[in-house]
């Protein structure tokens, strides 16, 4: 008989929480939630974010603060605009290109040595000053980068709740934002499973767990790619963990590395917009094949930074701010930011990171681990001809027609 793959354990980050222990869904039905429910959807915000407990000699000043700090906490979460945690999207750096025009005067300066240019153009003229000083004389025209300040035109996402650090739960220094974010995913994982990870292993051999997890985008921040390939224009010098940290399996590397210690099979399946389910399907098959008892699943994407807001603005896939002011009749409200299938929007960007534990049925049953549910597939459908990459094709239909077959 194959083994069934069931689902032990889940947990990650979104902008919603933790998704351990259904934290991150109680907060987006928040308004449908009985009152202990809310409180407890509250308080498990309030840890995460590093909101002030409430504390009183006043009955009446601590049921103001509460409501102040429960607010707090609701307008810190889901789906808003672009907070300061990450950068300001009203005066993002920018460069301007300028040509001087230099007409009655030459330009002159004085530089150090060692921010001459090593090539130096063929209108400039250098004069040594002192030991280490030059001056410059400039003829012509001068063509420059000025560094200048703009406002994006998309300031909505799905931000992680104000104030919470993913990285600070362990050693995180020079840490992309999507590497913390994964490890602090596969933590709450494994925390949900209700059995501690070393009794796990010591049930298995070691090449019997594996582990698929990665990012769609890679890490583009400026601790991974994103400095990589930006440092030569800003005249900063490139480290030696901006590249291997900007490689796109790094949230399975890290999940072996910093919580799981496994020897076992891992890597990644890339998707636009399914990375979780294409990594799925690998645990998935790699359980009823037999080649591993446990897969952990998953993936990681932090895409809110300018860069690729800017990317997939220009390809007019977000919702600019005044296109969903012009769905609610002239003012924006960022909250309703994800309307994807609004008449003139985009989607919105979120970060996140999710995890999955699987377990064969065999070994969920000696362990006695909790099962929340089964997968017994996942359905993966090219599109076949079409003019646009990012419209939908039928491959959609064949996936949705395969899954709901094997359902029924």
């Amino acid at each position: 008989m194959a083994r069934l793959p069931v689902i032990v354990g889940f947990g990650g980050v979104n902008a919603a929480g933790r998704s351990s222990m259904h934290h991150s869904y109680r907060r987006m039905v928040f308004d449908a939630l009985g009152e202990s429910q809310k409180a407890s959807t509250i308080a498990a915000l309030q840890q995460l974010m590093s909101v002030d407990s409430v504390s009183s000699k006043s009955p009446d000043a601590n049921e103001e603060r509460a409501g102040l700090t429960a607010q707090q906490v609701l307008n810190g979460s889901l789906i808003r605009k672009i907070g300061n945690d990450l950068f300001d999207p009203e005066a993002v750096s920018f460069h301007e290109p300028i040509s001087v025009n230099i007409e009655n005067d030459n330009l002159r300066f004085n530089v150090k040595r060692k921010a001459l240019p090593r090539q130096i153009p063929a209108n400039w003229r250098i004069k040594q000053q002192q030991a280490n000083e030059f001056e410059v004389t400039v003829e012509g025209n001068q063509d420059c980068l000025l560094e200048t300040q703009r406002a994006l035109k998309v300031t909505s996402g799905g931000q992680l709740p104000s104030g919470f650090d993913p990285g600070a739960g362990y050693t995180s220094r020079n840490h992309p934002r999507g590497l913390q974010m994964s490890v602090y995913a596969l933590s709450d994982a494994l925390g949900s499973l209700g059995i501690a990870w070393d009794d796990v292993l010591g049930q298995l051999a070691p090449d019997q767990i594996s582990v698929y997890a990665g990012s769609a985008m890679s890490q583009l921040d400026a601790e991974a790619n994103g400095g990589m390939l930006s440092s030569r224009y800003l005249g900063k010098r490139t480290s030696s963990k901006q590249c291997p940290f900007g490689f796109a399996e790094m949230p399975a590397d890290f999940a072996n590395a910093y919580a799981l210690g496994s020897l076992g099979t891992t890597g990644t399946s890339m998707g636009a917009c399914a990375s979780f389910l294409y990594n799925l399907r690998q645990g998935v098959l790699d359980i009823q094949s037999g080649r591993a008892r446990v897969a952990i699943v998953g993936s990681a994407e932090a895409p809110i930074t300018p860069d690729i807001i800017n990317g997939y603005a220009a390809m007019s896939a977000l919702a600019t701010d005044a296109e969903l002011a012009d769905l609610d009749g002239g003012v924006l409200n960022s909250r309703l930011a994800c309307r994807p299938f609004g008449l003139n929007c985009g989607f919105t960007l979120g970060e996140s990171a999710q995890y999955f534990v699987l377990f064969d049925h065999q070994f969920a049953l000696q362990t006695g681990a909790r099962v929340f549910g089964s997968v017994t597939d996942v359905f993966i459908n090219a599109d076949g001809y079409k003019k646009s990459i990012s419209a939908p094709g039928a491959g959609n239909y064949i996936t949705v027609a395969k899954a709901l077959a094997s359902g029924r």
